[in-house]
């Protein structure tokens, strides 16, 4: 549905904007000031505390358990900040892909490219983990800002602004924010994407589609928005602006291409970080996502209590699916769909919560359910306990975020 300038906004707050021209902007996203940053401070830190708290649970668990043996079989192996996918980030940032081993090559090159320039700035210099930490956590700060002014653009209002804040730092897969993870630097990629498309800023929709296409496979799923946004009002663009719209919609694939024209280079295989990636133990090769699903829920009757958690989650977000093609313009719909798709599609659903929390349309729709304050306050405090619980399992081993 769209709105008219003169229409008001529905009770979701989420109605598609009505473009004014970029520069004007609209009486409550004009600026930063209308944003909520003492919420986004807090919720900022916020969210170290109760990873904090996660890792101190975990820590004491393996204490007072020791060589204690869960029902899988597996000793628990406590991890950290720089655990799991994080590691791998930084030893390529270390080490290069050739460091790093084959492996390696699934991760994209972004964000390690990204914590060797700072690793430049003095006393950083030969601590790559601690370098990747804090540019993490920084971006981590400059996303969610990112994400509540579009929330602004896209009509909410002050009260849900701040929700959204508050969700996005205590959603349960939001710990990898403090972990050396791509989630706070894709998600301020995706943000600038859509801020670039609805603001008809199509430079910056470029430049960002061009960086989230080095920062992550799935930053190719970012064509489809784009194409869906810059056809409006396409046939009265001049030829300049048709050229500027084009290279939006190009600029994801063109970021993966290059990322693939350097594995042929080196490898002589462009396809070989999609190969690695299509391993049975990662994502896995294309399968049936009802036999994908079936699977992931019988795996709690036999320990894999990790795969099993995935289920429920993803029951959720074909919910919020339902309600965002409903409230939202379609470009954040088809590109939600799609990256659903994708992780349903693969051989296992592991890292499905991440990869969905990083699509934030999904947390704009969350955020518009959440109007009454007696269910808001219900949903931010179950949320921030399960956060605690997932980031507590994801640094003793048995759940991969």
């Amino acid at each position: 549905m769209s709105a008219s300038p003169s229409q008001p906004r529905a009770a979701l707050h989420v109605q598609p904007h009505p473009h004014p021209h970029p520069r004007q902007g609209t009486p409550s996203t004009r600026g930063w000031r209308t944003l909520p940053l003492r919420d986004i401070v807090l919720a900022w830190c916020a969210t170290r505390v109760v990873t904090g708290a996660a890792y101190a649970l975990a820590r004491y668990i393996t204490g007072q358990l020791g060589a204690g043996q869960p029902a899988t079989g597996r000793p628990f192996t406590l991890t950290g900040l720089l655990g799991w996918d994080a590691g791998w980030y930084a030893g390529i940032a270390e080490h290069g892909y050739a460091g790093a081993g084959g492996q390696g090559l699934r991760f994209f090159p972004l964000l390690p490219l990204l914590v060797r320039g700072a690793a430049l700035l003095p006393g950083l210099g030969g601590h790559t983990g601690i370098t990747l930490l804090l540019l993490v956590n920084v971006i981590a700060l400059v996303f969610v800002t990112a994400l509540a002014w579009l929330a602004r653009y896209e009509g909410f209002d002050a009260a849900a602004t701040s929700r959204l804040v508050w969700l996005a730092s205590l959603a349960p897969p939001a710990f990898v924010l403090v972990m050396g993870y791509t989630e706070a630097l894709w998600g301020l990629l995706a943000v600038g994407v859509f801020a670039g498309l609805r603001t008809r800023r199509w430079e910056l929709a470029a430049a960002c589609g061009l960086l989230a296409g080095l920062c992550r496979p799935v930053g190719i799923l970012l064509v489809v928005p784009a194409a869906v946004e810059t056809v409006r009002g396409l046939g009265t663009a001049a030829v300049a602006e048709r050229l500027r719209r084009a290279a939006a919609v190009v600029a994801p694939a063109a970021g993966c291409a290059l990322f693939g024209l350097w594995s042929w280079i080196a490898y002589a295989d462009a396809l070989l970080p999609l190969r690695v990636q299509r391993q049975q133990s990662l994502h896995g090769s294309s399968s049936n996502p009802a036999a994908v699903l079936w699977t992931a829920a019988r795996g709690i009757t036999h320990g894999e209590v990790g795969t099993g958690l995935h289920v429920p989650w993803l029951a959720l977000f074909a919910l919020l699916l339902v309600m965002m093609a409903r409230t939202l313009p379609a470009s954040y719909t088809l590109w939600a769909a799609m990256t659903m798709a994708a992780v349903l599609t693969g051989s296992n659903l592991d890292s499905s919560e991440r990869y969905a929390y990083g699509t934030f349309p999904f947390l704009f729709v969350a955020t518009a359910l959440t109007r009454r304050d007696d269910v808001w306050r219900l949903v931010l405090t179950v949320s921030a306990a399960m956060m605690v619980v997932y980031a507590a399992l994801a640094f003793l081993g048995l759940y991969v975020p």
